[in-house]
């Protein structure tokens, strides 16, 4: 199925499905850093802290984009495989 470069999401802001994409990747591989990082500091709890929380918050943001991209049926089997990271 071919889609528009842009759509639309439900608050009528218009989006770029390749910038999603993009970002997308982008979220996935800061959270899989995050997620290596917090592996690295076990010793460190001021460290540890810092990681769970940076963690956090990129799960946060892939979280959205996916949403996002759920909402405008966008899907791909790379996300889909990647359910661990989300998870």
């Amino acid at each position: 199925m071919k889609r528009n470069v842009s759509d639309k999401n439900s608050s009528g802001l218009q989006i770029d499905v390749k910038s999603l994409i993009l970002e997308i990747e982008e979220a996935r591989r800061e959270l899989q850093n995050c997620m290596d990082y917090f592996q690295n500091v076990t010793n460190e709890p001021n460290l540890i802290d810092y990681a769970i929380y940076k963690e956090a918050a990129a799960r946060a943001r892939y979280m959205y984009l996916l949403s996002e991209a759920r909402k405008l049926n966008l899907k791909t089997n790379k996300y889909e495989s990647d359910k661990k990271l989300s998870s």
